[in-house]
Formats: C-alpha cells, sequence, structure tokens
C-alpha cells in the first residue's frame, strides 16, 4: 500500500442487513481513531441514490467508486423463500458484475457477505477454490456452482485475496478478518476489545435447522414426507414407497425433481437434523441418540456425523449451548 489511506468500498443491493453495514464502517472508523489519522476510507456504492433497508433505514451511496479500491465488500441480500431469494440474487449479480471486475482489475481484495456469494460464483472467481455461503443457500449453492469447492460448515473462508463468509452476523468475522489482512492487526485487537465482540466462531452448522419449521409449505409432496419422517425408527428406502405407494424408481425421480437430492442424502439428512435437536435439548448420551435416530453402530453415526457437520457429537453438543 501507498501512503494513501486503504479506500474501501461496500456494495448495496436492493435489499440488505443494515447492521452489517453499519457495523464494518463503525469498525473502519475506529481504526482511524486509533491511528489518529485517516487509515481507512470507505463508500457505499449500489445502483440506486440511496440505498433503503427494507425498515426504512438509509444510506447515502454513489453509482461509482470514487477512486482506486483495495477492498470491494458485497454485502447479502436477506431471505429465506429460496427461490425467490435465488432470483433475487441473480438479479443483483448482474449489477454487481462490473464492479466486481473493477476491484479485480484494481488487485483489491474481494469479499462476499452471506448470500452475495453468488456474485462472485457468477464472475467465475470462485473456480475451484473454497468457499462458504449462507447454510440455507449451500444446496442451491452446490448445484449451480459445481466448480466451487463449498464448505458451507465455515463461518468465513479466505482463499488468497477473495473471502466468503456465512449468514447474517457473521459479518463480523468478516470484519474482523480483512481488518488483519489490510495490515491493521493491532488496531482490529484493539477494536474488538472497545466493540466487546463475541469470541470468534470457525462453525455454522450449529445455527442450522430446517427452515420447514419455519416457512409454510404449498408442496404436498414435500409435507407429506416432513410427516413421514418424524418416525425415525422405520425410516428407510422401503417404508417411505410403501408409505407413498411410489415404486423406487418414481420415489428418485420425485425427489430428485422436487427436493434435488436423493432419497437416501434426505433420509440422513433428517436422521442427522434429529439428532442435532436431541444433542442441543436433552442429555441422552451419543449412543442413545444414535439408535434413537435410526442408526444402529455408535461409531460409524459419530463418523458420519462429524463428515457431514463439520464438529463430532459431543463437541456439537458443547458449542450450541
Amino acid at each position: 500500500m501507498d501512503n494513501r489511506p486503504v479506500h474501501a468500498v461496500i456494495w448495496l443491493p436492493s435489499t440488505f442487513y443494515s447492521a452489517v453495514a453499519a457495523t464494518l464502517v463503525e469498525m473502519f472508523e475506529l481504526v482511524n481513531t486509533i491511528r489518529g489519522a485517516p487509515a481507512i476510507s470507505f463508500e457505499f456504492v449500489a445502483r440506486q441514490a440511496d440505498a433503503t433497508t427494507t425498515p426504512g433505514i438509509s444510506f447515502h451511496t454513489r453509482r461509482e467508486p470514487s477512486q482506486r479500491m483495495d477492498l470491494l465488500v458485497l454485502l447479502a441480500m436477506p431471505g429465506m423463500q429460496i427461490p425467490e431469494l435465488v432470483a433475487a440474487l441473480e438479479e443483483e449479480s448482474r449489477h454487481a458484475a462490473p464492479l466486481i471486475a473493477s476491484a479485480q482489475r484494481d488487485g483489491a481484495i474481494i469479499a462476499a457477505h452471506c448470500g452475495a456469494g453468488y456474485f462472485l460464483a457468477d464472475a467465475g472467481l470462485l473456480d475451484q477454490k473454497r468457499a462458504t455461503i449462507s447454510w440455507w443457500l449451500k444446496a442451491d449453492a452446490q448445484r449451480r456452482f459445481p466448480k466451487v469447492r463449498w464448505d458451507a460448515s465455515r463461518v468465513l473462508i479466505g482463499d488468497g485475496r477473495i473471502y466468503t463468509c456465512g449468514g447474517g452476523f457473521s459479518g463480523l468475522e468478516l470484519g474482523k478478518a480483512l481488518l488483519r489482512d489490510l495490515g491493521f492487526a493491532r488496531e482490529e485487537r484493539l477494536v474488538r476489545k472497545l466493540l466487546v465482540l463475541p469470541p470468534s466462531r470457525q462453525i455454522q452448522t450449529p445455527y442450522e435447522f430446517p427452515l420447514t419449521d419455519l416457512l409454510p409449505s404449498q408442496e404436498p409432496f414435500r409435507d407429506r414426507l416432513e410427516a413421514l419422517s418424524k418416525q425415525l425408527g422405520a425410516l428407510d428406502l422401503a417404508f417411505l414407497g410403501a408409505q407413498l405407494g411410489l415404486s423406487p424408481r418414481t420415489l428418485a425421480r420425485r425427489f430428485s425433481d422436487e427436493l434435488h437430492t436423493t432419497p437416501g442424502r434426505w433420509i440422513q439428512d433428517r436422521r442427522l437434523e434429529a439428532a442435532k435437536t436431541l444433542l442441543e435439548s436433552t442429555k441422552l448420551g451419543i449412543s442413545e441418540i444414535c439408535y434413537q435416530v435410526g442408526y444402529r453402530d455408535t461409531a460409524s453415526f459419530s463418523r458420519l456425523f462429524n463428515r457431514v457437520v463439520g464438529l463430532p457429537p459431543g463437541e456439537y453438543r458443547r458449542q450450541s449451548q
């Protein structure tokens, strides 16, 4: 870096998390205060003259950066209705693409918060790179961008000068990492103390839960499956086929067409979700939980849980308390 302040640009999509945008600039301002001189300059860039969040909080923006970028942060678009959210991300990606290309030419660090990882994946910046994304988008992201080495169990992943992070307030972890990468490690330690930031988190899987628990479904096939999933002890391919009146081939096709997964993977996911719930809400031992969710070998269950969730069952219980 030369003697000028590090220049950060924060891209605000049509809707965004105002708290994350505000926290990032508060962190930058604190670095300037600690330094006693301008060390980081920043500005918001968006399609519209003033970006406004759903609750009505406004941010003054520019249409283009006023100077060369050292850092570009792309904020996420909130939402839990996956088809609608993905459609909005695809639309926003077209508008963010020129800014991403400009940041590449400037040699800037480029960071994507939450679902904004779609913008980088669309631009090809994540091909063959490790990346994370909001846990509720991981299945769609893996399907749409198979060249990316997705690991949605992680809160934050840095690969070279590209950063991606998970949902919501993973933006705190992103802000801390960016300050260190920009050469403000001493200031970052003080910022953490001044803002009383929580200890760093590395895994987002303890925050996952089935979105079907929160959102109303209008899909009869999915509704019937969710009802059957309560019978974990009997849950296998033969049971599903018999209860739904479908042949194994038709069952596999319905899963592929409507849920974009396989029956076996769906059963595994339901069992592991139930295991996570029991780990969080009971004091049952690992062996008892293993049997209750339909597995018979504790060691195999623990290996599977660790591989899929990213933590052993006991450590998951500790982090979810």
